[in-house]
């Protein structure tokens, strides 16, 4: 018995060393926490995901900011135009890069959302966020 108690706990060990035991974000975790964030609102937790400079394009004001600025100006956008709904029409991954197009619904109107995200070190990171008035 514990000859089967010892194989065991050294194929469990061999396991976590082969595979690594630190859990990777996956582009699927990561897109529902800015999905939610985004139909939430909440510039803050959006910009928890956002690379340390990110371009960010919201209604034809295109530049690249630092977290914190784009966080600012992003706040600014969600108070003028509160969500009352967010929903991801289309999404991809090719390499490190991932992407996903959603459409944002508001009082004041209907808005395109294109979110651009790469990884790098095992995170998950926005590099481009652009919103755009639809058509």
């Amino acid at each position: 018995m514990k000859r089967k108690s010892l194989i065991i706990t050294l194929l469990f060990v061999a396991t976590i060393v082969v595979t690594g035991f630190v859990p990777q974000e996956t582009n699927q975790s990561t897109l529902e926490i800015v999905s939610q964030a985004i139909q939430l609102g909440n510039s803050s937790d959006l910009a928890k995901h956002f690379n340390p400079t990110v371009e960010l394009e919201i209604l034809d004001d295109e530049n690249i900011y630092s977290r914190a600025q784009a966080e600012l100006l992003l706040k600014d956008f969600f108070t003028r135009n509160k969500p009352t709904s967010f929903k991801i029409n289309h999404q991809g991954t090719k390499g490190n890069t991932s992407f996903a197009i959603g459409n944002y619904i508001s009082p004041s109107g209907s808005y395109r959302v294109s979110i651009f995200m790469k990884t790098e070190k095992d995170k998950i990171l926005i590099h481009q966020l652009r919103i755009e008035k639809s058509e």
